[in-house]
């Protein structure tokens, strides 16, 4: 098990890596408010019995779900992601062909027809998810992994920024979650401008450009995210993964810098479904 203890002075200059370190061993009491509202993925083999449902063109698996955050009921099919080269491969959606493709995983090996997404609220009578993805500040997460324990937590991947934030309590991590959390901030800031979002739908269709940032970021910052690590890692380890985001989340996902993601697989997340707040509970 990696050493998760930081100096006092590490504590005071990085409160996310000190977030984390909380959530790892627990200890939360009381209710868990939660900004945005948990979203369910269910793995489809088969589309019978979700015909009916929206099936969504978007830039990527991260915007998906961010659609799905306003309350509607979406498939994400082989033909749904227009511009993300990593999650039609990641999702199993798309057999891996090049190089690129075969260099990213854990991935879902087994062909898929889709996905059915849509908030834990609104999720189809009669289904359950597989995986419910909630994303927060770390302070949320903290007490969110701490009830659900140690031993529900991912470990094959701890010491791999990329692939989790469990574990981002370690000294040698620090320069690397202060840079990833600097260019988080600027992309949430040239999202707004509509120049910025058009270039990135534009230049990221090229895998010679999705292959370059992979060979960047993936050791250096939270890479795919949400496709893999909030949906695969979760649904491959059953296990509760905690995640920084990639620049896609920020992007086209819409998400804030300030918070993380995550992904529990539904027997976990019944778990502490009621101790969880979120907007259209019936608690809220």
């Amino acid at each position: 098990m990696p050493d998760l203890r930081l100096s006092q002075e590490n504590i005071q200059e990085d409160r996310v890596a000190h977030a984390l370190l909380d959530a790892y061993y627990g200890g939360a009491m009381g209710d868990i408010e939660i900004e945005v509202p948990p979203i369910g993925v269910k793995v489809l083999k088969s589309l019978d019995g979700f015909e009916d449902i929206e099936v969504l063109r978007v830039a990527s698996y991260c915007e998906a779900i961010k659609v799905a955050t306003s309350g509607r009921e979406i498939l994400v099919t082989p033909e749904s992601i227009e511009v993300c080269k990593w999650s039609p491969v990641i999702l199993g959606l798309k057999r891996p062909e090049s190089k690129f493709d075969k260099g990213i995983g854990p991935r879902m090996e087994e062909p898929l027809v889709g996905y059915y997404i849509a908030p834990i609220t609104n999720f189809r009578k009669g289904s359950k998810p597989d995986v419910v993805i909630i994303r927060s500040r770390p302070e949320q997460l903290r007490a969110m992994t701490g009830a659900l324990g140690e031993a529900a937590l991912v470990t094959k991947y701890r010491g791999e920024i990329g692939k989790t934030a469990l574990g981002a309590g370690e000294n040698e991590w620090n320069i690397k979650l202060r840079l990833s959390r600097g260019l988080l901030r600027l992309l949430a800031t040239l999202r707004r401008s509509k120049s910025w979002d058009r270039f990135t739908r534009f230049a990221f269709r090229s895998q010679r450009v999705s292959s370059a940032l992979e060979r960047i970021i993936k050791n250096t910052m939270g890479d795919m995210s949400v496709c893999r690590n909030s949906t695969v890692i979760p649904y491959l380890e059953n296990a509760a993964n905690v995640s920084f985001f990639c620049t896609g989340g920020i992007a086209w996902g819409g998400n804030e810098p300030s918070h993380l993601t995550s992904g529990i697989p539904c027997e976990l997340f019944d778990k502490i479904y009621e101790r969880l707040e979120f907007p259209g509970s019936t608690r809220e």
